[in-house]
């Protein structure tokens, strides 16, 4: 059922309310271990083993169930913690259970690793209530403790001994956050760094907001551009038209101004065509008169042949007769002569003057065409103009416009102003922050100096009976009237100093009692210096759970 364990209970301090306790750890697959439960019945607790025993794989396993195991991403995946940890057989059941009492409560804690079905159970195991670990119960019994802060102060390890820089930057906070509010609950250095946060957030929108201010501007310029090019292009157009108008104009005024001369000609000329009808007319009388006469003539000469012959008249008679019609017809042809060579005359020049007179009565229809035509494009010129002129005028009141919202465009937006007045805020908030985040206060370092001092004395017998905690972690001693570097000191002494300072930092910046656990943390302590040690931490009401390699620490906790 259970695993090979070797352990020792040590002494069983009096557990206070907000003091923290494992009770059980249960790893049902986690690295080598399989199926195997270790109990903490008490206070103090050692688990020895040889190397490759598997005390590096239980402490993982304890912080794996009190902050999760996350798997990392990348190359970085492959020598991760959650890699190096996963179980060797069967590596899709990752899993492991927690029992523990925190403020006289029993909890039951359990928690599924592997990367498809990760998950995290937390339950009251006196009522049954079911608590949410995604909503952070679990951290609030934990006393919120993170993860970093567990291993810089509630984890020591025999090569972390000597506190690192975050926790000099953890003391700092605490001091920063102590000297503003007169406690630690507060962190200082959270909020500077979410200031920060907030700071290049505000920075990405007004960079966010300015490019699209520019690109705004831009497209702006670019419609300014097309406009005046546009301007340009009417202002030639409407100037070509006004030229071309111009000709016109002069085309048509010449145009009028021939149809008023040919006017006046044809009214001059009226009088000689009347002339020349009325001989016309009085030739067709002389015709007509001529015609007549060659008709009574020849009427005559008939009825006297007749005569002549009805009545048998002489020869000389009918000859009389005949010379009389002869002469007749003979003035009657000479008068049809005389009257015809006019009239033929006239008729071998009518074609040509008829075709003079179509030609005459063509070209005042031909002018009047034309100056209909020039009319016409001088009104579509006058419209085109125009037409020009309204849309050059709307170009224009569209620059204005494009010019005065690339003036607005230009100035900064109220929400870019806004957005800097919140960086100022912000910077000024910063600039507070660092202020009050800027050394340790006297407060808190007398605080931290004078109990670290206790632990350091009572560790050493009174040796060292004064521990100054500087800023930066610069830590020296009091000793036989001088103040000593802790750098000038032994290895063992150096070791008893960071000892005395994370004890006493873990009890002034965590109220709840979380449990301690040591790792080959004293394996530089000769025997009576480790005495001195396990027996401070026996008197304390903090559960402490040692792994050690050498079995002298169980030996000690037997004598207490």
């Amino acid at each position: 059922m259970a695993g090979v364990v070797r352990g020792r209970t040590g002494v069983d301090g009096k557990q206070g309310w907000n003091v923290m306790r494992i009770r059980e750890l249960h790893l049902m697959n986690f690295g080598k271990f399989t199926d195997t439960h270790i109990y903490f019945p008490g206070q103090l607790h050692v688990i020895f083993g040889e190397n490759e025993y598997g005390k590096s794989t239980i402490y993982a396993f304890i912080k794996a169930m009190l902050f999760g195991l996350e798997r990392g991403k990348g190359r970085a995946a492959k020598n991760d913690t959650f890699s190096r940890y996963e179980p060797w057989e069967n590596p899709n059941y990752y899993a492991g259970m927690m029992r523990f009492t925190c403020g006289g409560r029993n909890f039951r804690l359990e928690r599924h690793f592997d990367r498809y079905h990760k998950s995290a159970e937390l339950i009251c195991e006196d009522d049954g209530e079911e608590l949410s670990v995604e909503n952070g119960d679990l951290e609030m019994l934990l006393g919120g403790i993170g993860e970093a802060s567990f291993e810089n102060m509630a984890a020591i390890g025999r090569l972390s001994a000597k506190p690192g820089q975050d926790l000099a930057a953890e003391l700092k906070n605490f001091a920063a956050n102590y000297y503003e509010t007169g406690s630690g609950e507060i962190d200082l250095s959270g909020a500077l760094e979410r200031l920060k946060i907030r700071a290049r957030e505000v920075q990405r929108e007004q960079k966010k907001l300015q490019e699209a201010r520019e690109q705004k501007i831009r497209k702006t310029e670019d419609r300014i551009g097309y406009v005046e090019d546009e301007t340009e292009r009417l202002q030639k157009e409407i100037a070509d038209a006004r030229e071309h108008l111009a000709a016109e104009e002069e085309k048509r005024r010449a145009a009028v101004y021939r149809a008023e001369q040919e006017k006046n000609t044809q009214q001059r000329e009226d009088p000689r065509s009347r002339e020349r009808q009325m001989a016309e007319q009085k030739r067709t009388a002389r015709q007509r008169t001529a015609k007549r006469a060659g008709s009574i003539l020849a009427l005559l000469g008939i009825l006297l042949l007749l005569s002549g012959w009805m009545l048998h008249f002489p020869t000389a008679v009918i000859g009389a007769a005949v010379g009389i019609f002869a002469g007749g017809i003979g003035c009657l042809l000479w008068g049809y002569l005389s009257l015809g060579r006019p009239s033929d005359a006239w008729e071998r020049t009518y074609p040509k003057a008829a075709e003079q007179k179509t030609e005459e009565q063509k070209e005042p229809d031909r002018d009047a065409a034309d100056r209909e035509a020039l009319e016409e494009r001088v009104y579509k010129l006058k419209w085109k103009i125009e037409q020009k002129q309204s849309d050059l005028k709307e170009k224009q009141v569209l620059k204005n416009n494009l010019e005065e919202q690339l003036r607005e465009e230009e100035m900064r937006s109220s929400a870019e102003k806004k957005l800097d007045r919140t960086l100022d805020a912000l910077e000024l908030a910063g600039e507070h922050l660092k202020d009050a985040a800027h050394g340790m206060s006297d407060r808190f370092g007398e605080q931290l100096n004078r109990h670290a001092s206790e632990i350091l004395s009572e560790i050493t017998d009174g040796k060292y009976g004064r521990l100054f905690v500087e800023d930066g972690l610069e830590l020296s001693v009091y000793s036989e009237g001088k103040r000593l570097p802790a750098e000038r000191l032994s290895r063992g002494t150096i070791e008893q100093i960071y000892f005395s300072l994370r004890m006493a930092a873990l009890d002034l910046m965590y109220e709840e009692e979380i449990p301690l656990i040591l790792d080959d943390a004293f394996s530089s302590y000769d025997e009576k210096r480790l005495k001195s040690a396990l027996k401070w931490l026996s008197r304390q009401p903090r559960q402490v759970i040692i792994f050690s390699c050498q079995k002298r620490e169980e030996e000690i906790i037997k004598m207490f």
